[in-house]
């Protein structure tokens, strides 16, 4: 009779112990989760860009960015080139979990939402850099509206990203096919992995790497 009752026991202390193991990773999960909410509402600060010519620009920076990592790159490009900038703007997705929400809803089912300005001037510009974050696995909707939307005729074109975790090169490739249906010579690709939900670069080394993939580049 004693072995029944042992292996009820150890039964039993294997149960209590998955249990136990089950709450601390849901725990965990939670706590992420609270973080990632946590440091997605709170801006990521730049330093602001302003032109140094006078002369009209013939390189553009057009972007989108939610919580501000993707604002500090395209600043950044934009110094480089002495760049005309232009931010989209989407009211929809606000820095909460409302607006987390909505952004993950209509990036899984590619839907489109109201973006300002919809319409830019491109023919000045010799090159156009068009970014924004990506979420889940492809940049966000308001870029896509934004290329939908415009003529990129005579214009090269850089699509420039910024994530959390990864992109999918699928959906990369359908974005460079919606700018050259659109009439865009379609260079390059550049991105900066920014984190993981308990660590993030710094403002600091979200430059750094900018500049890198910037000199990769090539582009004069």
């Amino acid at each position: 009779m004693s072995r029944p009752i042992a292996s009820r026991g150890r039964r039993q202390r294997l149960l209590r112990g998955l249990f136990w193991l089950g709450v601390a990773a849901a725990v965990v999960a939670a706590a992420g989760f609270g973080w990632m909410l946590h440091k997605d509402s709170n801006y990521f600060i730049s330093e602001p860009y302003v032109r140094v010519s006078r002369e009209p620009a013939n390189v553009l920076v057009v972007y989108y960015s939610r919580s501000g990592h993707t604002q500090a790159m395209a600043r950044e490009i934009a110094r480089r080139y002495d760049a005309d900038i232009v931010r989209l703007g989407a009211t929809a997705y606000t820095l909460d979990f409302a607006g987390w929400r909505r952004s993950a809803n209509d990036a899984r089912n590619e839907l489109e939402t109201p973006i300002s300005p919809a319409v830019v001037d491109m023919r000045p510009y010799d090159l156009v850099f068009l970014g924004s974050p990506i979420w889940l696995f492809r940049p966000a909707p308001p870029l896509w509206a934004f290329a939908r939307r415009n003529n990129f005729a005579g214009a090269s074109v850089v699509l420039f990203n910024t994530y959390n975790s990864r992109f999918i090169d699928e959906y990369i490739q359908q974005f460079q096919s919606l700018v050259e249906v659109q009439g865009g010579n379609y260079l390059s690709h550049i991105h900066v992995r920014r984190g993981r939900i308990f660590w993030q670069k710094s403002a600091a080394e979200v430059l750094v790497e900018t500049r890198q993939q910037l000199e990769a580049l090539g582009q004069p």
